[in-house]
């Protein structure tokens, strides 16, 4: 079928004016405005085995919504309706293509939150976020996107509408297929329409910096701080030396950063307040009183000075900008596994590619380790070899993850098998085949096994 065919069947179901060529090459690109549209629109390309890949807010960082050959990009950007809030309940209902920051403005008007959030938020949308089970700062508190949504409308490949917005706490009849959508990249369907778990709002918040010397002492004052801040620990971040130091100094154009730079670890943690009475500071601070290790800290005592500690743990901008090339990983593990694996990396590193530059952060408490490695494009292979000594070495501590909030997409496809089983990843390639038969959604994006007498490396 050639793609004036495709244009034209697209054109009767949304309009001319919602399908239009991406200019990088010979794609199209449709626009549904509802899940009817949406519905339709898979069922005649599935009928035509055209291949498909969803648009959220191409905010991705793994290629899972890459465009390429002939294939359809089926954006949901007009799928932007915040529908109803049940407010005894705490269930939102909007469509896929609303942006991460618009729930938050609409929940926070009427006295309410959403626990998802990220540096993304003013361009990601929930769709995006449901398919690829987007995490953030605060999993410590509210987990994964997967724990905040309570029913879904997904459309198959096929046309059909799935449709799960009752928003019941308590439904055991049988399967939670909403579950199966959650985290599968529009593998297994386009998601349309979510009902969201909402919270009431902290009294109010409060942040400090800590630094510390060792990973043993920054293990130590997470551990306290959850036990003693209990469900008020809204966040608790981590960032190695070379990367607090590269972006404070960046963020201060040259004044005093908050703490000191010559310190081994920082870490910024965050809480939340219950009344007049327990505030986020008291509770922090209460938290904080004789704990072993910490070497200096600076407590935020304004919004503001919040913000600008959070601006160094989201200035990741600057590493970006710091070097010729920049490649970026999201691996997790167990906490007490950071110190070892980092080592191992970074001994690699300097003997494989002595220009590579690691700078290292992440989600202490969630076991997230965050990646940014630089380099001057001068080895022809370079991006391998980081790979290599990234992924490698990942291989030899279990339980691991080569993908903690990112996805698979194209560029982790070759290293799932790091992470899962060969029945893992035959059972995910059977659940994919019996929901799309014909393969036409986001086909770049594959599970493959361990390739045959490739070993686990430690």
């Amino acid at each position: 079928m050639t793609i004036d065919h495709v244009r034209s069947i697209l054109q009767d179901i949304v309009g001319t004016t919602h399908v239009f060529p991406n200019p990088e090459g010979p794609r199209l690109v449709v626009r549904p405005g509802s899940t009817e549209e949406v519905s339709r629109c898979l069922a005649a390309l599935n009928q035509h085995a055209v291949p498909v890949v969803a648009l959220g807010g191409l905010t991705g960082l793994v290629g899972g919504t890459d465009l390429f050959g002939a294939v359809v990009g089926l954006s949901t950007e007009r799928l932007n309706k915040i529908h109803s809030l049940d407010p005894l309940r705490k269930l939102l209902v909007v469509d896929a293509g609303v942006k991460l920051e618009e729930v938050h403005r609409f929940v926070s008007e009427r006295g309410f939150r959403y626990g998802v959030d990220f540096g993304a938020r003013g361009s990601c949308t929930i769709g995006g976020n449901i398919a690829t089970n987007a995490g953030g700062n605060s999993v410590v508190r509210f987990g994964m996107t997967r724990a905040n949504v309570a029913g879904l409308e997904a459309v198959l490949a096929d046309g059909r509408i799935l449709s799960d917005t009752g928003g019941l706490v308590k439904n055991n009849t049988g399967y939670d297929l909403k579950q199966l959508f959650i985290g599968s990249e529009g593998t297994l369907g386009i998601v349309t329409k979510a009902v969201l778990r909402l919270t009431r709002p902290s009294h109010d918040t409060a942040s400090v910096l800590l630094a510390l010397n060792s990973l043993d002492d920054a293990l130590h004052v997470m551990t306290t701080l959850e036990h003693r801040c209990g469900p008020s620990l809204l966040s608790m971040e981590i960032m190695w030396n070379r990367y607090f130091k590269t972006v404070s100094e960046a963020i201060a154009k040259g004044g005093p950063p908050p703490l000191s730079n010559a310190f081994a670890f920082y870490i910024l943690a965050q809480a939340e307040g219950v009344d007049e009475e327990a505030t986020a500071q008291d509770i922090l601070v209460r938290a904080l009183d004789g704990i072993d290790g910490i070497q200096d800290s600076a407590l935020a005592h304004s919004q503001a000075h919040q913000e600008a500690f959070w601006a160094i743990r989201d200035g990741s901008e600057f590493i970006e900008t710091g070097h010729p090339s920049v490649l970026s990983f999201d691996v997790s593990m167990r906490p007490q596994d950071y110190s070892t694996y980092v080592e191992k990396v970074e001994r690699r590193l300097s003997e494989r590619l002595s220009n590579a530059v690691p700078y290292i952060f992440g989600h202490l408490a969630d076991g997230n380790v965050h990646f940014m490695i630089g380099h001057d494009n001068t080895v022809p292979d370079a991006s391998h070899i980081i790979e290599t000594c990234v992924y490698e070495t990942l291989s030899g501590y279990w339980p691991t993850s080569v993908s903690a909030e990112h996805g698979i997409g194209r560029e982790k496809a070759d290293h799932l098998w790091r992470s899962r089983s060969g029945e893992e990843i035959a059972v995910m390639n059977a659940i994919r085949g019996t929901l799309d038969p014909a393969g036409i959604l986001n086909p770049h994006v594959q599970y493959r096994a361990r390739p045959a007498g490739l070993a686990f490396q430690a």
